[in-house]
Protein backbone atom coordinates (compact mmCIF):
# COMPACT_ATOMS: atom_id res chain seq x y z
CA UNK A 1 0.00 0.00 0.00
CA UNK A 2 1.59 3.39 -0.67
CA UNK A 3 1.90 6.23 1.98
CA UNK A 4 -0.22 9.01 2.59
CA UNK A 5 0.50 12.52 3.75
CA UNK A 6 -0.83 12.78 7.43
CA UNK A 7 -2.36 16.42 7.35
CA UNK A 8 -1.76 16.73 11.01
CA UNK A 9 1.04 16.89 11.56
CA UNK A 10 2.94 17.31 8.09
CA UNK A 11 4.68 13.93 8.58
CA UNK A 12 4.10 10.53 5.93
CA UNK A 13 2.72 7.77 7.82
CA UNK A 14 1.85 4.24 6.66
CA UNK A 15 -1.89 4.57 5.36
CA UNK A 16 -3.04 0.83 6.46
CA UNK A 17 -3.30 2.50 10.32
CA UNK A 18 -6.18 4.83 8.97
CA UNK A 19 -7.46 2.55 5.81
CA UNK A 20 -11.41 2.17 6.21
CA UNK A 21 -12.38 -0.82 6.00
CA UNK A 22 -14.96 -1.88 3.36
CA UNK A 23 -17.26 -4.14 5.91
CA UNK A 24 -17.68 -0.18 8.17
CA UNK A 25 -17.29 2.24 5.67
CA UNK A 26 -19.59 4.42 3.36
CA UNK A 27 -17.21 5.78 0.13
CA UNK A 28 -17.62 8.69 -1.52
CA UNK A 29 -15.38 9.77 -4.63
CA UNK A 30 -14.78 12.79 -6.85
CA UNK A 31 -14.29 11.94 -10.32
CA UNK A 32 -11.81 14.14 -11.92
CA UNK A 33 -8.40 14.54 -10.01
CA UNK A 34 -9.36 12.06 -8.21
CA UNK A 35 -10.48 8.88 -9.34
CA UNK A 36 -9.49 10.03 -13.35
CA UNK A 37 -6.47 11.54 -14.38
CA UNK A 38 -6.77 15.51 -15.66
CA UNK A 39 -6.95 16.23 -18.89
CA UNK A 40 -6.31 18.74 -21.14
CA UNK A 41 -9.94 19.11 -22.27
CA UNK A 42 -12.65 17.95 -20.12
CA UNK A 43 -14.34 15.53 -22.89
CA UNK A 44 -10.67 13.84 -22.89
CA UNK A 45 -10.91 11.91 -19.92
CA UNK A 46 -10.38 8.34 -19.47
CA UNK A 47 -10.82 5.56 -16.37
CA UNK A 48 -7.70 3.76 -16.17
CA UNK A 49 -8.36 0.14 -17.55
CA UNK A 50 -9.26 -1.49 -14.65
CA UNK A 51 -10.98 1.45 -12.69
CA UNK A 52 -14.29 -0.04 -13.24
CA UNK A 53 -13.91 -3.10 -12.08
CA UNK A 54 -11.81 -1.51 -8.66
CA UNK A 55 -14.87 0.13 -8.04
CA UNK A 56 -17.71 -2.30 -8.62
CA UNK A 57 -15.03 -4.66 -6.30
CA UNK A 58 -14.94 -2.09 -3.65
CA UNK A 59 -18.83 -1.63 -4.15
CA UNK A 60 -19.65 -5.09 -3.68
CA UNK A 61 -17.10 -5.34 -0.73
CA UNK A 62 -19.17 -2.33 1.42
CA UNK A 63 -22.81 -3.43 0.63
CA UNK A 64 -23.13 -1.07 -2.48
CA UNK A 65 -22.43 1.69 0.33
CA UNK A 66 -20.01 3.51 -2.49
CA UNK A 67 -21.27 7.27 -4.62
CA UNK A 68 -19.50 9.36 -6.57
CA UNK A 69 -19.59 12.65 -5.72
CA UNK A 70 -19.27 14.91 -9.02
CA UNK A 71 -19.37 17.90 -10.73
CA UNK A 72 -20.08 16.12 -13.70
CA UNK A 73 -23.42 15.21 -14.74
CA UNK A 74 -24.72 11.63 -14.07
CA UNK A 75 -25.03 11.28 -17.68
CA UNK A 76 -21.28 11.92 -18.06
CA UNK A 77 -20.58 8.59 -15.51
CA UNK A 78 -22.47 6.31 -17.26
CA UNK A 79 -20.54 7.09 -20.37
CA UNK A 80 -16.85 6.20 -18.54
CA UNK A 81 -18.41 3.32 -17.14
CA UNK A 82 -20.48 1.06 -19.48
CA UNK A 83 -22.90 -1.28 -18.64
CA UNK A 84 -22.72 -0.38 -14.49
CA UNK A 85 -24.96 2.56 -12.73
CA UNK A 86 -23.19 3.49 -9.63
CA UNK A 87 -24.96 5.91 -7.21
CA UNK A 88 -23.47 9.41 -8.68
CA UNK A 89 -24.50 12.89 -6.89
CA UNK A 90 -23.91 14.81 -9.90
CA UNK A 91 -23.97 18.91 -10.38
CA UNK A 92 -22.47 18.52 -6.85
CA UNK A 93 -24.95 16.98 -5.59
CA UNK A 94 -27.87 18.52 -7.62
CA UNK A 95 -28.53 15.14 -9.55
CA UNK A 96 -28.88 12.39 -7.93
CA UNK A 97 -29.01 8.42 -8.99
CA UNK A 98 -29.18 5.38 -6.75
CA UNK A 99 -27.39 2.59 -8.04
CA UNK A 100 -29.21 0.61 -10.48
CA UNK A 101 -31.73 3.19 -11.54
CA UNK A 102 -31.57 5.44 -15.03
CA UNK A 103 -30.06 8.80 -15.01
CA UNK A 104 -32.03 11.64 -14.03
CA UNK A 105 -33.91 13.99 -16.88
CA UNK A 106 -32.43 17.27 -17.33
CA UNK A 107 -34.33 19.95 -16.15
CA UNK A 108 -36.11 22.57 -18.05
CA UNK A 109 -33.43 25.41 -18.20
CA UNK A 110 -34.56 29.11 -17.31
CA UNK A 111 -34.16 31.81 -20.29
CA UNK A 112 -31.39 33.61 -17.60
CA UNK A 113 -29.62 30.65 -17.32
CA UNK A 114 -29.50 29.91 -21.24
CA UNK A 115 -28.85 33.58 -21.71
CA UNK A 116 -25.62 33.25 -19.15
CA UNK A 117 -24.76 29.80 -21.03
CA UNK A 118 -24.66 31.70 -24.76
CA UNK A 119 -22.51 34.30 -22.86
CA UNK A 120 -20.18 31.47 -21.80
CA UNK A 121 -20.27 29.75 -24.73
CA UNK A 122 -19.24 33.02 -26.99
CA UNK A 123 -15.95 33.72 -24.63
CA UNK A 124 -14.72 30.14 -25.39
CA UNK A 125 -12.17 31.06 -27.40
CA UNK A 126 -8.19 31.32 -27.80
CA UNK A 127 -7.68 28.02 -25.22
CA UNK A 128 -10.90 28.57 -23.34
CA UNK A 129 -12.84 25.80 -23.33
CA UNK A 130 -16.96 25.81 -22.64
CA UNK A 131 -18.69 22.58 -21.40
CA UNK A 132 -22.23 22.01 -21.28
CA UNK A 133 -23.49 19.81 -18.20
CA UNK A 134 -27.35 20.09 -19.26
CA UNK A 135 -28.21 21.85 -15.89
CA UNK A 136 -25.19 23.48 -15.70
CA UNK A 137 -22.06 24.72 -17.55
CA UNK A 138 -18.28 26.14 -16.98
CA UNK A 139 -15.28 27.65 -18.91
CA UNK A 140 -11.97 25.98 -18.64
CA UNK A 141 -8.49 27.64 -18.65
CA UNK A 142 -6.35 25.30 -18.24
CA UNK A 143 -4.68 25.61 -21.59
CA UNK A 144 -5.13 29.62 -21.40
CA UNK A 145 -4.08 30.38 -17.64
CA UNK A 146 -3.44 34.07 -18.53
CA UNK A 147 -7.55 34.08 -19.12
CA UNK A 148 -8.44 33.27 -15.57
CA UNK A 149 -9.74 37.02 -14.93
CA UNK A 150 -11.21 37.29 -17.88
CA UNK A 151 -12.98 33.84 -17.26
CA UNK A 152 -14.22 34.76 -14.36
CA UNK A 153 -15.83 38.41 -15.27
CA UNK A 154 -17.71 35.94 -17.80
CA UNK A 155 -19.00 33.78 -15.46
CA UNK A 156 -19.64 36.54 -12.78
CA UNK A 157 -21.66 38.14 -15.41
CA UNK A 158 -23.71 34.88 -16.50
CA UNK A 159 -24.47 33.97 -12.98
CA UNK A 160 -26.27 37.66 -12.47
CA UNK A 161 -28.12 36.49 -16.03
CA UNK A 162 -29.09 32.75 -14.49
CA UNK A 163 -30.15 34.20 -10.84
CA UNK A 164 -30.33 33.34 -7.41
CA UNK A 165 -30.76 29.99 -8.12
CA UNK A 166 -27.37 29.30 -9.63
CA UNK A 167 -24.22 29.73 -8.08
CA UNK A 168 -20.36 30.01 -9.31
CA UNK A 169 -17.88 27.18 -8.36
CA UNK A 170 -14.48 28.00 -9.30
CA UNK A 171 -12.22 24.69 -9.35
CA UNK A 172 -8.75 23.62 -10.99
CA UNK A 173 -8.54 26.48 -14.38
CA UNK A 174 -12.30 26.11 -14.15
CA UNK A 175 -15.41 28.68 -13.35
CA UNK A 176 -18.66 26.64 -13.02
CA UNK A 177 -22.28 27.92 -13.10
CA UNK A 178 -24.38 25.08 -11.35
CA UNK A 179 -27.76 24.96 -9.08
CA UNK A 180 -27.42 26.80 -6.06
CA UNK A 181 -29.10 24.10 -4.06
CA UNK A 182 -26.99 21.58 -2.67
CA UNK A 183 -22.89 20.92 -2.97
CA UNK A 184 -21.13 17.84 -2.65
CA UNK A 185 -21.37 17.97 1.62
CA UNK A 186 -25.29 18.16 1.43
CA UNK A 187 -25.25 15.58 -0.91
CA UNK A 188 -22.42 12.70 1.41
CA UNK A 189 -25.32 14.01 4.31
CA UNK A 190 -28.20 12.81 2.30
CA UNK A 191 -27.13 9.53 1.32
CA UNK A 192 -25.97 8.88 4.67
CA UNK A 193 -29.64 8.71 6.09
CA UNK A 194 -29.92 6.10 3.18
CA UNK A 195 -29.36 2.26 2.79
CA UNK A 196 -26.68 0.96 2.38
CA UNK A 197 -24.71 4.35 3.48
CA UNK A 198 -26.93 4.20 7.03
CA UNK A 199 -24.88 3.06 9.73
CA UNK A 200 -21.52 3.55 8.32
CA UNK A 201 -19.00 5.77 8.92
CA UNK A 202 -18.27 8.00 5.89
CA UNK A 203 -14.58 8.32 3.90
CA UNK A 204 -14.51 10.98 1.26
CA UNK A 205 -11.48 11.18 -1.56
CA UNK A 206 -11.85 14.75 -3.51
CA UNK A 207 -8.85 17.37 -4.86
CA UNK A 208 -10.74 20.30 -5.27
CA UNK A 209 -11.83 23.36 -3.33
CA UNK A 210 -15.45 22.19 -4.20
CA UNK A 211 -14.69 19.58 -2.25
CA UNK A 212 -14.23 20.70 1.15
CA UNK A 213 -17.40 20.71 1.74
CA UNK A 214 -17.54 16.59 2.01
CA UNK A 215 -14.14 16.57 4.11
CA UNK A 216 -16.13 18.31 6.49
CA UNK A 217 -19.33 16.47 5.83
CA UNK A 218 -17.38 13.07 6.42
CA UNK A 219 -15.48 14.64 9.52
CA UNK A 220 -18.67 15.82 11.05
CA UNK A 221 -20.38 12.05 10.78
CA UNK A 222 -17.75 9.80 12.32
CA UNK A 223 -15.06 9.63 9.51
CA UNK A 224 -12.83 11.38 7.83
CA UNK A 225 -11.57 12.90 4.02
CA UNK A 226 -8.63 12.30 1.67
CA UNK A 227 -7.23 15.18 -0.60
CA UNK A 228 -5.04 14.02 -3.91
CA UNK A 229 -2.56 16.90 -5.00
CA UNK A 230 0.84 18.36 -3.47
CA UNK A 231 1.48 18.45 -0.27
CA UNK A 232 1.18 22.29 -0.46
CA UNK A 233 -2.12 22.10 -1.37
CA UNK A 234 -3.17 20.40 2.00
CA UNK A 235 -2.83 23.35 3.94
CA UNK A 236 -6.16 24.22 5.72
CA UNK A 237 -7.96 21.76 4.02
CA UNK A 238 -10.56 19.50 6.08
CA UNK A 239 -8.77 16.48 4.53
CA UNK A 240 -7.51 14.52 7.46
CA UNK A 241 -4.65 12.81 5.09
CA UNK A 242 -3.71 13.00 1.57
CA UNK A 243 -2.03 11.66 -1.66
CA UNK A 244 -0.02 13.28 -4.23
CA UNK A 245 -2.06 12.25 -7.52
CA UNK A 246 -5.00 10.30 -8.99
CA UNK A 247 -2.61 7.55 -10.19
CA UNK A 248 -1.74 7.11 -6.32
CA UNK A 249 -5.33 7.20 -5.13
CA UNK A 250 -6.54 4.52 -7.66
CA UNK A 251 -3.63 2.28 -6.49
CA UNK A 252 -4.51 2.86 -2.50
CA UNK A 253 -8.06 2.15 -3.47
CA UNK A 254 -7.37 -1.23 -5.01
CA UNK A 255 -5.74 -1.72 -1.87
CA UNK A 256 -8.64 -1.43 -0.13
CA UNK A 257 -10.21 -5.01 -1.20
CA UNK A 258 -8.82 -8.42 -1.39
Amino acid sequence: MPHAFDVSNGAIDASASVAPHPADWAFFLDLDGTLLDLAEAPDAVRPADDLQHVLTTLEAASGGALAIVTGRAVSFVDQLFAGHSFTVAGLHGAQLRLQGQGAPAIAARPAGFVAGARLARAAAQNGVLFEDKGDAFALHYRQAPAAAKDVHAVMTRAQQLAGADYKLRPGKFVVELAPARQDKGDALRHLMTLAPFLGRRPFAAGDDVTDEAMFKAARDLGGFGLRVGARADLAGSAAAMGLPNAAAFRHWIRSLTP
